[in-house]
């Protein structure tokens, strides 16, 4: 980057593509510019997001008592896991696949679902109203997982059984 393009006389050097070369060095200080921009955005989403961990651990620190922060909220565990979807049913259309984990269900989470009972209830009281629902689904062999937000809207009618078409177990 820095190795001149002219002999000590004043001419272009012969040894090289001085033409190629000048386009390929501003397209490298271009990529460095480029690389600093994308570093400086992702350093400020960085500082913003770890004020609002910050913010939201102080308010859960104030509404708990000898609690240690090492413990997931039973909201953060997956208690229910998809078995099986049929096409073209509610669950298919929201999204859901076989082996996501339900993280959230509704207002249900690891904590309330009373052995998925509950879960049965909300699909019930929901008919042909939409439902936010959290999965963990694994993306590859790698034992790489993300954390999908979905809607799904429990309807009759859909052309097979139940209002979900979906087999969902407890973990």
């Amino acid at each position: 980057m820095n190795t001149p393009l002219i002999t000590r006389d004043g001419f272009p050097r012969s040894d090289i593509d001085v033409a190629q070369v000048r386009i390929t060095r501003t397209r490298i200080i271009r990529l460095r510019n480029d690389l600093k921009a994308v570093m400086s955005r992702i350093e400020t989403a960085l500082y913003e997001h770890h004020a609002s961990l910050k913010a939201k651990g102080s308010e859960s620190a104030n509404g708990t008592t000898g609690s240690s922060g090492s413990k997931p909220e039973p909201n953060d565990i997956a208690f229910a896991v998809v078995n099986t979807v049929v096409q073209h049913s509610p669950a298919h259309e929201a999204g859901l696949i076989k082996g996501d984990k339900i993280v959230k269900f509704g207002s249900i989470h690891a904590g309330n679902h009373q052995r998925l009972a509950r879960l049965t209830t909300v699909v019930q009281e929901n008919e042909n109203l939409p439902i936010e629902i959290t999965v963990i689904r694994d993306i590859d062999e790698a034992q790489a997982r993300a954390e999908v937000n979905l809607i799904l809207t429990p309807r009759q009618g859909w052309g097979g059984r139940g209002l979900l078409g979906c087999h969902i177990s407890l973990l």
